[in-house]
Parts: structure tokens; C-alpha cells; sequence
């Protein structure tokens, strides 16, 4: 009797001990660049004729190898808001034109050798405002089915020039990573429109991206 009465209590015990012992944490969800948030990415506020990245806080950088033989400097974004009552090739709405017009005062005394665009309403009339503030450097647009061709197309024949590219949540992406050999950049997310990347490159695989907003 004693024993069973032995191995009961220590049964009890050990019962109590793991009711009392505490669920350890889950760990913390790993953050990929593209689901940071606005915060955590700087933003911009201009680019000079010299190639220095002014930042809202007061900061500045200078983009790599700038105007170097041998390197071409892109920037890349997104179109801005477009009208979605309107289901066939949407214009921009009067927030995202006031984003365009946000966009070309960052590129005011940007040197630009040309802009670039797909050929819809919304990534064109986002090209024109940049256009208009940036010195109205040379344009081009082209269906997104275009892009690796026009890519590489122009890293075969850009080197030392400056080109900002407005594209798509998707193309965007597509184009960061044909720049870069990876599978790194993800669509873009429904609602984000400020993201701004400069790309600096010597053509696939060798190329340096910063990431910011606007």
C-alpha cells in the first residue's frame, strides 16, 4: 500500500510541475525588407545634380558610383493612385496626381538622361509630372511584355546614363530582380505607392540597390 501511495504522489507532482511550467514564446516573424514599414525606410526628399540622396531627417548619402563610366543609375517606382471606378486602362486620381507632382519635386534638380514607362494611362501621366519638374529629359514607353527586351537593350547601350523608370506593383519587382540575379523583390502591395529604389549597375548581377520612400 505504501509503495502505490509512493508512486501516486509522484505522479501528482510531476502532473503539477508541467501544468506550472510556462508555454515557451513563439518566435517573432522574420521581416522581410518588403514588408517593413513606412517608418523604417528612409525618405527622400531630393536628388541633386551631384548625385546626393537628401533625406527628410537632414541626412544625406551619395548614390554609388554615380555618373562612373561603366555604371548606370536607375531610378525605379511605382505609378502612382490610379481611378479604381474605371476598369479599362485608369488614369490617376487627384491624390495620385499630387503624389506625381510630390515625386518631380524630388527629381528637380536631378540630371536625368531619359524617363521610362509602360504604356498606360496612369504609369504615363506619373512620367509626364516627373518630366516636367526634372528638365524634360527625353521619353519612352513600351508595354510591360517589352521590358526584359528594353532592359537589356538599355544595359547594353547605358552605361554613365541616368534613367527613371515608372512601372507596375509587379513589373517593378520583375525589373529589380533581372538586375540583380535573385528572387529577392516581391509584388509591391496593393496600397503602397511611395516606395523608391535607385539601382546602380554594370549590368545583371552586379548591381547595388538602395531602398527608400518618397
Amino acid at each position: 500500500m505504501l509503495k502505490i501511495f509512493t508512486f501516486s504522489l509522484g505522479c501528482l507532482l510531476l502532473f503539477t510541475q508541467c501544468q506550472n511550467t510556462p508555454t515557451p514564446p513563439k518566435a517573432a516573424p522574420v521581416t522581410t525588407m518588403q514588408e517593413m514599414p513606412e517608418l523604417e525606410l528612409p525618405q527622400v526628399n531630393a536628388i541633386t545634380k551631384e548625385g546626393v540622396i537628401q533625406f527628410a531627417d537632414g541626412t544625406s548619402r551619395p548614390i554609388p558610383h554615380y555618373g562612373e563610366q561603366g555604371w548606370m543609375t536607375l531610378f525605379l517606382v511605382r505609378h502612382c493612385e490610379k481611378d479604381k471606378t474605371i476598369a479599362d486602362n485608369p488614369p490617376l486620381t487627384a491624390e495620385g496626381q499630387a503624389r506625381a507632382e510630390r515625386l518631380g519635386r524630388v527629381m528637380d534638380n536631378a540630371v536625368l538622361d531619359k524617363i521610362a514607362s509602360t504604356n498606360t494611362k496612369r504609369t504615363l501621366e506619373t512620367a509626364q509630372a516627373v518630366r516636367r519638374w526634372a528638365g524634360d529629359p527625353v521619353m519612352e514607353n513600351f508595354p510591360f511584355e517589352a521590358q526584359n527586351d528594353w532592359l537589356a537593350e538599355n544595359l547594353e547601350m547605358g552605361s554613365g546614363k541616368r534613367i527613371f523608370y515608372i512601372g507596375h506593383q509587379n513589373s517593378v519587382p520583375v525589373m529589380l530582380n533581372n538586375l540583380t540575379a535573385s528572387i529577392r523583390y516581391k509584388n509591391i502591395p496593393d496600397l503602397d505607392f511611395g516606395r523608391f529604389y535607385i539601382a546602380v549597375t554594370q549590368g545583371v548581377g552586379k548591381t547595388e540597390v538602395l531602398e527608400m520612400r518618397y
